[in-house]
Parts: structure tokens; sequence; C-alpha cells
């Protein structure tokens, strides 16, 4: 039985679903011209308008501007997201007061092209290798040496080798130095690596080379990415407004917005203490202000921002000597993370069999003044346990610069580079000091303080080395662009010191000249010298310099940059003795099909096709690369890796009879390895077309030609002439003659033309 309660409560619920039905049956949609805060968006919005209210989805919103939660498809109440609503159905239009906070935020960008907007460019498949070989000559003693830099790369992955060759007599010498696989993830910011490698490190450790693998967080795959604190910009516009950016008081962008909050994303401030600025201007010439202090360092990491790297392998030994000499087997590991926008935490441990070590420091900003840094570790191992204390302090400003650094460490601390036999520095002090003087030029200073352990007996007896120096240099630029400079440093330990001065002017196209007087350790000399460097394919460059007085000392050189290497000879005297060298460097590179010779790639590079074009000019930035070779194709060197580079063509090289879709390109290449980038050509074939009827008389005037596969049109002038361009292999062309008449012809271009533009003459049937 049911009890009279739930009788009432199901007719309720009855009652209810019915009036609910009965709203969603009357419910109409209205599509009304939108406008926001009495400001009219130009967007026509749908709307569904039911006794309870005007609702829209959540997707129409957003496409409005309004922040709204929610799915796409889900019908939000207008009256949630405003304060007031003004219907007109019979204009169809709608005005709606909106809050700042439901308002889309305007991202401000401060660069067009960044690298977060433009894809990584899809790797080719190919493989390069760098060489740099010298011959020497000196006294009768003939050497040829070389360094080789071999890689093959594939998508994300890359395997690279390098080393030395040494040849003077017999027999010949040679070293491998890094063998390594590399397979890097720019999406979550992390490299893989096997083989060999220097481990991570922070300013308090010390990195050593190791033969195993790591992993870890990789910055440099993001060069766009500002990983350090930034000044939160951002702010309301009530009206439509201009915002200005000035950063120390210069203007860095300027760009118009809606009403409604906005931010500015990675302003382009420079590192050190200064002042930003925004300033935002209304439609009626109203400003307003804001001014925030500032001290950017990359030593802290962004908010929420970490960087970790996890390693193991046997420790490299005889480096650059041996190939294969691998000692003990070691662990190590590294973790910042920015615990705020002032400070970030770090941490670094080591392990190997008879020593462990671990430690923690910090990196705070002490009320954008300057930069606080400290650290604390520890390490246990067969000698003893023992710590290590460093702390520094940083700060820099357009016109005053310091820094200081000091770390004490026990006598029985070790890290995994003194179980190698590098003893830690027992202490170090290290202090620079920079001032701009303005018109006056500029002064640095530096001084160095480090207490080593040194073995002073066959016994092993460790005795403690000092070094102590310091160091002081004056730069001003004078007039016509000349600088001239004075440094001078001392060893107050050894007792050694040095000075000199000298004048630095430019003359003629990119070439220098300068002068010097030096004294080292009383051996005191002059120096005459000028150079020209080779900067672009075809550069001829040269150096001469010529020192006089305790040592005599002469230097001339030749260098030829080309398109497919470059080579220097160079002779050199020095008091008695006289030397030659001769060197080519350069590089071999495989891929796209074709085998390339060019210069040295220090990164990423891109072989540029376009289809056959030959003699096509190609540019990198707007600077001048090179032309095309026979099969159309150029490698370019020197691109930035996962950075935006701009690949554009002179298509004022391209023959007559080919087109291109586009000049220009934008790629963001991976590190070490090469893209193609093809340009896609068409040919073309234009004419200058006499039309005869089949009587021989001219086509009349004011008939139209018409090309039946592409359905271009031309009209037809005096004497039967007409022009067409953009052919194809076969061109039907349909007439029509002013009285109704029509009229065909075939048109075949002749492929063997190298100029795009013929003459014919046809006859219409």
């Amino acid at each position: 039985m049911i009890r009279p309660a739930t009788w009432i409560g199901l007719l309720a619920f009855t009652v209810s679903a019915y009036a609910y039905g009965a709203a969603q049956d009357s419910a109409e949609t209205l599509l009304l011209e939108v406008s926001i805060n009495g400001r009219t968006t130009e967007l026509v919005g749908q709307f569904t308008k039911r006794q309870d209210g005007l609702f829209a989805t959540a997707g129409e919103l957003r496409s409005l501007g309004i922040k709204v939660p929610g799915k796409e498809d889900e019908l939000v109440p207008i009256s949630g997201v405003t304060s007031k609503i003004d219907l007109n159905p019979t204009a169809l239009k709608i005005d709606m007061e909106v809050p700042m906070n439901f308002l889309n935020t305007t991202d401000i960008a401060t660069s067009g092209k960044s690298a977060d907007n433009v894809p990584l460019t899809e790797n080719a498949r190919g493989a390069l290798l760098n060489y740099d070989l010298l011959a020497t000559t000196s006294e009768g003693v003939h050497s040829l040496g070389g360094y080789f830099d071999g890689r093959y790369f594939s998508g994300s992955s890359v395997f690279s080798s390098t080393g030395l060759a040494y040849f003077a007599g017999s027999p010949a010498k040679s070293a491998r130095l890094d063998t390594t696989y590399t397979y890097s993830n720019p999406r979550e910011l992390i490299r893989y690596r096997v083989g060999d490698f220097i481990t991570s490190g922070l300013s308090w450790t010390r990195p050593v080379r190791f033969g195993g693998a790591q992993f870890g967080t990789d910055f440099s795959l993001r060069p766009d990415l500002i990983k350090y604190p930034t000044p939160s910009l951002g702010g309301e516009a009530v009206v439509p407004s201009t915002v200005d950016l000035f950063v120390n008081g210069v203007r860095q962008l300027s760009q118009p917005v809606p009403p409604g909050p906005f931010e500015i994303r990675q302003a382009p401030i420079a590192t050190g203490a200064g002042q930003i600025a925004v300033a935002v201007t209304d439609e009626l010439g109203r400003q307003t202000f804001r001014t925030i202090p500032f001290y950017a360092t990359d030593k802290l990491l962004a908010e929420n921002l970490s960087s970790y790297t996890a390693e193991g392998g046997f420790v490299r030994r005889n480096y650059g000597l041996r190939s294969n000499n691998y000692g003990e087997f070691a662990v190590a590991g590294t973790a910042r993370h920015g615990f705020s926008k002032m400070l970030t935490l770090e941490t670094h441990a080591e392990a190997m069999r008879g020593m462990t070590l671990a430690g923690g420091g910090l990196v705070y900003n002490i009320d954008n003044f300057g930069v606080l840094t400290g650290a604390v570790s520890g390490s246990n191992s067969d000698a003893g346990t023992d710590q290590q204390l460093a702390v520094g302090f940083e700060r820099s400003t357009s016109l005053f610069s310091m820094s200081l650094m000091r770390t004490l460490s026990g006598p029985n601390y070790r890290d995994i580079g003194a179980m190698e036999g590098s003893p830690v520095s027992r202490s170090s002090t290290i202090g620079t000091l920079g001032l701009n003087l303005g018109s006056f030029g500029s002064v640095s200073l530096a001084y160095t303080l480090v207490k080593s352990p040194v073995i002073i007996s066959t016994l092993g007896n460790i005795g403690i080395s000092n070094s102590e120096s310091v160091t002081v240099s004056y730069f001003k630029s004078v007039s016509r662009g000349a600088n001239l400079y004075v440094t001078g440093f001392r060893d107050f330990r050894n007792g050694g010191y040095g000075a000199s001065i000298g004048l630095i002017m430019p003359f003629g196209d990119n070439s220098a000249g300068g002068v010097s007087v030096n004294n080292n350790n009383g051996m005191k000399t002059t120096s005459v010298q000028a150079s020209r460097p080779t900067i672009s394919p075809g550069d001829i460059g040269w150096q001469l310099q010529t020192s006089e007085g305790s040592y005599k000392q002469r230097y001339g050189e030749v260098d030829y940059k080309g398109t497919k290497g470059r080579a220097s000879y160079t002779v050199a005297q020095s008091n008695n003795t006289t030397s030659q060298r001769a060197g080519v460097r350069g590089a071999v590179a495989w891929m796209d099909n074709s085998l390339f010779m060019s210069n040295w790639v220090d990164d990423s590079f891109a072989v540029v096709n376009t289809e056959g074009a030959r003699n096509v000019g190609i540019y990198t930035e707007n600077r001048y690369a090179g032309k095309t070779d026979g099969s159309g194709q150029l490698l370019l060197t020197d691109l930035r890796a996962y950075d935006v580079n701009k690949i554009s063509v002179d298509v004022l090289d391209l023959p007559l009879t080919l087109q291109m879709d586009q000049n220009e390109q934008y790629v963001k290449p991976r590190d070490r390895s090469g893209v193609v980038i093809n340009f896609k050509t068409k040919r073309t074939s234009d004419v200058n077309l006499v039309l005869k009827m089949s009587n021989g008389d001219f086509v009349p005037v004011g008939s139209s030609v018409k090309i039946r596969e592409n359905g271009q049109q031309a009209p037809v002038g005096y004497e039967g002439a007409a022009y067409l361009s953009e052919l194809g292999a076969v061109n039907t062309l349909d007439i029509l003659m002013p009285s109704g008449e029509t009229c065909q012809a075939v048109l075949i271009p002749d492929r063997n033309l190298d100029g795009g533009m013929s003459s014919s003459t046809l006859e219409c049937h």
C-alpha cells in the first residue's frame, strides 16, 4: 500500500516534470547581434529563450569572449555571467553587462614567431662528418693532425662520435673522445644519453666525465621558454585601450587590447635589477601607469618549475689521451625546484665505492636587491666524514655589478673527482666587480683566492698550495669606432704580474687594426696587428701581426671561406724559428639522397630543395646563404636548434618557366640534425597568340578565348592578338566571337624553351 504522503510526492514530481517539459517545448531559439558592456562584438550568437530565462551553450559564450565552465554543448543561464541584460527581440540585438572576471584574458605576445607557435620540423635521416685538418712543418719536422665529429641522425635520435688523430712519423696516434647515443623529447623537456657525457652540476659541485647513462631535464629543448621568474604583468581595460610596455624606461611594445583583462607573456627583460612599467591608455587619452621593480637571474627557477638529472656510469680517465680508459662505477643526481618566485631549492648526491655525498642548497631573491646562494653538503669516505659550505651573493644593474662566492671544505671532504685523484679545494674566494662609467668607459675587477691540497713528497704527504690573484680591466670607446683598453694582473703568491694597453680601430670593409704595449713579468713587447674576418661564402680573410721587444714574433695568415668548406695558410716566426701551417675545415653530409660538401656544422642544418631550379639564391634570416646547385639543392649551416629559422628564396632568380607556391618557410629543427625544406615549383608557359579563322582572316576584335582545361579566359584584340599564361601540357582553346559563332584550337607549348614567353599563330576551326 502506498501512503498518502508518497502519493503527494509523486504528484508533485509529476507536475514539476510536466512543467519542465512544457518549458522545453516552448523554448525559442534566437540569433542575436551581441554587444558586451555597450560595445558591439560584430558577432551573432545563438541563444535559447525559455520561461525561466535566457540561455546559451558554454561553447557559444566562449566564442563571444566570455569565460564559463562546462562542456561545449551545455546550456548556461545568461544571468549567471551578466549583471544586466538588454534584449531587443525586434531588432535581434542583445547587450550584456559582463563583469571583468568573466571576460577572456587577452594574451599579449612580445614576438610574432615564437618557437611555441611553430611546429617542430620533421627530421630527415642522414649522416654528417665534420673534419678539421691541420698540416704543420717546423724545423724539418712535419706533422698532420685532425679532429673529427661524426653523426648519424633519424627522428629524435642522434648517434655521434668524436676523435683526434695525429701523424708525425710512425706510428700514428689517435684517441676517441666522446661516443654517445642521444634521444630528445622536447614535449617533456627530457633528454636521454647513453655513452660518454659530462655529469650535471650546481655552482657548489664539480661535474666529471662518465661513460654510462643519463636522463634528465634539458631546457635548451625550449629556447623560447623563460625558465626564471619574471614580473607578473597584467591589468584590465574597461574600454578599448592601448597597452605600452617599458623596460628600464625603454618602450618594448605597444598593442591595442579589447575591454577586459590582459596579460603580457614573456616580457623582454634583461637579467639584473631594473624596473618595468605598463601604461594603459583608453580612447579618451586617459592613462594609468604601473611600475614594478624586478631582479631577474637565471640562477632562479620560475615558480613550480622543476628540473632533475640522474646519471650513472664509469668515471672517464685520461680524456683526450686514451680512448677507453674508465675507472670506478659511480652514480649522481641533481634536482632543482622553484619553490616561489623568490626562492629556488636544490639538491645533489653522489656515490661510488668508498664514498657517498649529499647536500642541499638554495637561491634566494633578497627583495629584488640581489641574489643570495648557499649550500651545505657532507661526504663519508675512507678518509672520514666531512662537510663543505658554500655561500655567495650577486647584484647586477645597468651601472654596477658585483658577485662574491666563498667555499670552505674540510680536509676529509671527498667527491667523485677527489676519489679519482683531483682533490677538492680547501677554500676558495672568487669576487668580481664591474662599473659602467657612461661616457668615461667601464672598469672591471676580479679577485681569486684558492687553497688547494697538493702532494709534496714521494711518500704522499699532503701540503697546501695557495693561489691569490687580482685582475683589473678598463675599456673605453673613443672616436670613430676605436676602442681603448688597459688590463693588469698580479699574482700575490708567485710574484707574477702583467699589464697591457692597446687601441683597436676599424678600417675599410669589416677590417680592424690595433697596437698594444705589453709587460709580462718584465718581458716587454710592442705588438701591431691587422685582420679581416671571413663571414660569408666567398670571403677572403687575413691576419697580420708582429711583436718586437723581449721576444720577436711575426704571424701572417690568409683564410678563404667557400660554400664547400674553408682553407687557411699560416706562416709564423718566433725568434729564430719559422713554421708553416695549412688547414682545411668543413663537413661532408648525406641527406635527401645526395652528398654535400659544406662548411663546418656546429648544430642544426638543412637541405633546401627547389625541385631542380638551379642557381637560385637562398637566404637565412634575410642573410644571403648561397645558390642552389645543378640539382636545385643547397645545404644551409648554422641553424638554431628548437628555434624558429626563416628560410626564403630569391624568386627573381627563378626562370620564367617556373613559379613557386611560397617563397619563404619557417622551420624548427632538432639539435645536431638536419631537415629537408622543399620549395614546390611548377612549370608555367606564357604565350602571345595570333588567332586566325580557317579562311585566313584574323579572329575579330572583342572575341574571347577560354582554356577548357583550367577555365582561364582572355580577350582577343586587334589582328587576333591574345595573351595566355600558366599553360598546361595540352590546352584546348574555345573561342567565342561577338557574332555568337564559336571555333576551337589546340595549343601545345614548346617545353624546350628556356624562357616562359613564346609566340604562336593558331588557326581555329
